[in-house]
C-alpha cells in the first residue's frame, strides 16, 4: 500500500498512515459546531439546497472547483472526518475541519492556523486536486475517475496505480461507497449521484421496490466470502444488491420491463432476467427464486409492481433472500451475467426506493 499520499481513515490500515489521515472523529461536538440535521430520502440535510452549512457553502464549492469534484464529495468528506468541527483533533494528531496531519498541513496549509475552517477546507481542495491527478487516467467516465479519487484519498494514489483500480481492501471499498452514499443521501439536490449517471436518464415511469418489505443485507462491490456458500469471484465481489424479509415474500418487477430470460442453474437458482421497456434499456436480474414460483416467462411485458416469483435460496444460496441485479444496456439479456453490472443502490435511491 502506498503510503506517500495517503490519507486512511482509522480502522485496519491505521498502521501504515502516510501524510494525511482523515479519519470518522469521535469527539464531543461543541455548542457552536454546524451539525446538519439527520436526513432520510435525498432532503439534503440542515433544509438547504445543498446540505452545507451556510457559513462554509462557498469555501466548499470553491475547494470543489479547485479539485475538479463535486461539491457534494467534499461536504460529504468533511461530515465523515470532522462533522463540520474546526477544533477536531483525533487521538493520531490529525487537526481541523478536514483533519489533516501536520506534515501534510506543512505541505497543503500554506502557512495558516489548521484550526481556521476555511483554510482547511481550501488545503482539502489542493490536496483533492494532487490526488485526482495522479488518478484519474484509468477511469473512464466521470464517476470512475470519482472513485478513483476516493479510493486514491483512503489508500493512496500509488495503490491505486498499482491495481490499475480501486484496491480490494475493504476498507477502502466501504470508504468509496459511505462518501457517495453520503453525498448522494445528504448533499444533492436532485439525489443524483457523484458524477452523474452513467446511463442516461433512468425513463420517466414511478418504480417500486422489487422486494416489498425487504431489508438490504448485502450491498454491491467487495464483501469477501460469505459463510454457507460456495465462495468465488462473484460471491467475494457482489454485482447487485441482497435484500430479504426472510422468505417467502413475492419479487416484483420494479419498473416496466420485458423478460428476456427465465431458466434455473447451479448459481443463480431460478432466475429472471429482463430489460427495461424505455429508455435507457437497463437489464434487470433476478436469482434465487423459490422453486415452482416463476409468474413469468421470456417474451412476456410486464408493468411496474408485477408479480414475478417468491424469494427463495435456490442456486448458490445459503438463505432465503432476492439477489437483485442491474447491468448497463450494453449488457446480454439472454442469460444471468455479470459483465456491465452497476450498482443498484444509488439508481433506486435517485428513483425514490428507500432501501
Amino acid at each position: 500500500m502506498d503510503t506517500s499520499r495517503s490519507l486512511l481513515p482509522v480502522g485496519a490500515a491505521a498502521a501504515v498512515v502516510g501524510l494525511l489521515i482523515l479519519i470518522p472523529v469521535m469527539l464531543m461536538m461543541l455548542d457552536d459546531q454546524p451539525t446538519p440535521a439527520a436526513n432520510t430520502g435525498c432532503i439534503p440535510a440542515g433544509g438547504s439546497a445543498t446540505g452545507i452549512p451556510e457559513q462554509y457553502r462557498q469555501d466548499v464549492t470553491a475547494a470543489a472547483t479547485e479539485a475538479g469534484v463535486p461539491a457534494a464529495l467534499v461536504a460529504a468528506q468533511i461530515q465523515t472526518e470532522s462533522g463540520w468541527d474546526p477544533h477536531a483533533r483525533s487521538p493520531v494528531g490529525a487537526r481541523g475541519i478536514a483533519q489533516f496531519m501536520p506534515d501534510t498541513w506543512d505541505e497543503y496549509g500554506q502557512g495558516a492556523d489548521p484550526l481556521d475552517p476555511q483554510a482547511g477546507i481550501a488545503a482539502l481542495g489542493r490536496y483533492l486536486k494532487a490526488i485526482r491527478t495522479q488518478v484519474q487516467h484509468l477511469g473512464a467516465t466521470e464517476a470512475e475517475r470519482i472513485d478513483l479519487t476516493l479510493a486514491a484519498y483512503n489508500a493512496g494514489p500509488g495503490s491505486v496505480q498499482e491495481h490499475n483500480g480501486i484496491p480490494p481492501f475493504p476498507e477502502t471499498q466501504d470508504y468509496v461507497r459511505k462518501i457517495n452514499d453520503l453525498a448522494q443521501l445528504n448533499y444533492s439536490a436532485d439525489c443524483a449521484p457523484l458524477g452523474g449517471s452513467v446511463i442516461g436518464e433512468l425513463g420517466t415511469g414511478e418504480w417500486t421496490h422489487p422486494l416489498p418489505g425487504g431489508i438490504l443485507t448485502s450491498r454491491f462491490g467487495y464483501r469477501g466470502c460469505v459463510a454457507g456458500v460456495v465462495c468465488n469471484e462473484y460471491v467475494s465481489t457482489h454485482r447487485g444488491l441482497d435484500l430479504s424479509t426472510g422468505g417467502g415474500a413475492t419479487v416484483v418487477a420494479p419498473t416496466d420491463l420485458r423478460v428476456t430470460a427465465a431458466g434455473v442453474n447451479q448459481y443463480q437458482g431460478h432466475y429472471i432476467v429482463g430489460r427495461m421497456t424505455e429508455d435507457p434499456g437497463l437489464v434487470f436480474q433476478f436469482h434465487h427464486c423459490a422453486p415452482g414460483t416463476l409468474q413469468v416467462g421470456q417474451g412476456d411485458t410486464v408493468a411496474a409492481g408485477t408479480p414475478l416469483c417468491v424469494e427463495g435460496s435456490t442456486g448458490n444460496s445459503a438463505r432465503a433472500h432476492l439477489h437483485f441485479q442491474i447491468n448497463a444496456p450494453e449488457a446480454d439479456d439472454t442469460r444471468p451475467t455479470y459483465t456491465h453490472a452497476l450498482d443498484p443502490y444509488p439508481i433506486l435511491i435517485q428513483k425514490g426506493i428507500a432501501l
